[in-house]
């Protein structure tokens, strides 16, 4: 088994930021970063320069060598997402592999929110009695903004948002130098990118409370005490704040918030783009927090390597945003919870067939949950509109690679039978093609089990026997739609499994 002990890096668009951390306790032995320019080449030139990989390979050098001298054996390195914008960044993953010898993963946007969300649930003071009102988690980094949000206790939705100030800055740079009301247009323009997360909000949930985090808010994280990691503001301290800055000079917000040069730039969309969520949701504590995406990879870490440093359930997160794409697409939610149950059953009781793992578990929770999103657009077909729904859609947690293979198990669970060793998914591996397989062919036997979506099975038994599956089913009605449509999508589980399967009704008593 690895130490606890692990090391930790993440490549973000202007920093790279690196920990040494115990993951049994959470503790940070050591915490640094290291300025890089990689977001200027990304949001401007489009294309990550030879200068900046030389600067990020000495970045990465030296934390190498802090690593050695501390004896830290197992190391995690990450890419955000902004860094994978450019359409050379697989070449400068080689590039970095070759000369430091470290592989950099690449994080997608679900999986960023994913490990900021388990940074506050985790770091955050009081997270859990703050959140039980209203609460949106606003995620500040260079190239984007993610909206989160909390209540009663538990996670909402969330919504990423190419709003980064750095972004924000080169894409309005030109406004700025022509225009003399530019505030005006900043301001305009973040509100137009805001509108579809208003529409998402739900109507009796009032957001008193924002927790501001991220690795773009150092204007803000100079309110925040020395030794502490958090501090609440009323929203009249930050009014005041704002009309402070935006009419400040660039020597003043030097001068005054201890910032290098080249961040005085992002002040004003940082600011501005606060305030206007401020003043739209009426929020009335602001709390600004100097946790980072660092934060939740390392808790992330700590939860898959089985330590019990924090209490959560990561996995909620991830059901609850698959549930949200559901209820968005106006699922029939009494037949998606009866599928899901069905598939959870079958997944329990055939594991000595199947054997996969509790991750295939959860993906398979998951794609029972939104397989039918499709259905919104039009039913003919609904499987092929639920696969391009969920390619186009965020359920937070999951990795690109997961995602894809839940759009194509929902895609499959259908009759539309794909080739039988899934070879025309070329881009997914021979593995993940089996994976994808199996999972599907149990959520196609799930789906079948309420064909007629009337919940007429009450109750499901599972007998696994050398040639066959035989499932037992307590109905309250005749089966015979079920029994049907499961000699029809059945033939693919007899294909992936060698089994055939049959269902057996028992009468209610």
């Amino acid at each position: 088994m690895a130490k606890a002990t692990q090391g930790f890096v993440v490549i973000g668009a202007q920093n790279v930021f690196f920990s040494i951390t115990n993951l049994r306790t959470l503790t940070e032995i050591e915490r640094g970063k290291y300025p890089i320019g990689l977001g200027e080449d990304v949001f401007v030139n489009e294309v990550i320069s030879p200068e900046t990989v030389d600067t990020i390979v000495s970045a990465l050098l030296a934390i190498q060598q802090l690593f050695t001298d501390y004896g830290v054996e197992t190391i995690h390195v990450v890419g955000s997402h902004s860094v994978f914008e450019a359409p050379n960044a697989e070449f400068v993953r080689d590039q970095l592999l070759n000369r430091t010898g470290w592989q950099v993963s690449h994080l997608s946007l679900s999986e960023e929110a994913f490990y900021r969300n388990q940074a506050v649930m985790a770091r955050f003071p009081n997270f859990e009695a703050v959140t039980q009102t209203g609460t949106v988690l606003i995620d500040v980094s260079s190239g984007s903004v993610e909206l989160t949000t909390f209540a009663n206790g538990e996670f909402g939705f969330s919504r990423n948002f190419s709003l980064g100030p750095l972004r924000v800055y080169e894409v309005m740079r030109d406004v700025q130098r022509t225009e003399p009301n530019y505030v005006e247009i900043l301001r305009d323009f973040i509100d137009s990118r805001l509108i579809d997360f208003m529409r998402l909000l739900p109507d009796d949930v009032t957001y008193t409370n924002m927790i501001l985090m991220g690795s773009s808010l150092s204007v803000l994280e100079t309110l925040i005490p020395t030794g502490q990691n958090a501090v609440a503001a009323t929203r009249e301290r930050f009014e005041t704040l704002y009309d402070q800055v935006i009419h400040a000079s660039d020597q003043f917000l030097m001068e005054q918030y201890d910032l290098p040069l080249n961040q005085v730039s992002q002040v004003l969309p940082i600011v501005l783009l606060i305030n206007r969520l401020v003043q739209t949701l009426h929020s009335q504590t602001i709390f600004v927090s100097n946790l980072k995406l660092l934060d939740g990879v390392e808790i992330n870490a700590s939860l898959v390597q089985g330590y019990k440093a924090v209490s959560f359930d990561p996995n909620e997160e991830i059901i609850t945003s698959a549930q949200n794409l559901a209820s968005r697409y106006q699922v029939d939610q009494k037949h998606m919870a009866t599928t899901v149950d069905f598939a959870l059953t079958l997944f329990d009781r055939l594991k000595k067939m199947h054997g996969m793992s509790k991750r295939d578990r959860l993906l398979l929770q998951v794609a029972a949950t939104v397989n039918d999103i499709g259905s919104y657009i039009d039913t003919h077909l609904h499987y092929a509109h639920s696969d391009y729904l969920i390619a186009a859609s965020e359920i937070i947690g999951l990795t690109a690679t997961e995602h894809q293979m839940v759009g194509t198990i929902a895609h499959f669970h259908s009759s539309d039978t794909p080739q039988t060793d899934l070879a025309n998914l070329p881009e997914v591996n021979a593995v993940d093609r089996l994976r994808i397989a199996k999972l599907s062919a149990l959520l196609r036997v799930a789906d079948s089990l309420d064909a007629s979506r009337q919940q007429k099975i009450q109750e499901l038994s599972v007998s696994l026997r050398p040639d066959t599956v035989v499932l037992s089913a307590r109905a309250n009605d005749d089966i015979e739609l079920e029994r049907w449509t499961l000699a029809l999508k059945g033939q693919f589980f007899t294909q992936v499994f060698g089994r055939e399967i049959e269902l057996k009704r028992r009468n209610t008593r």
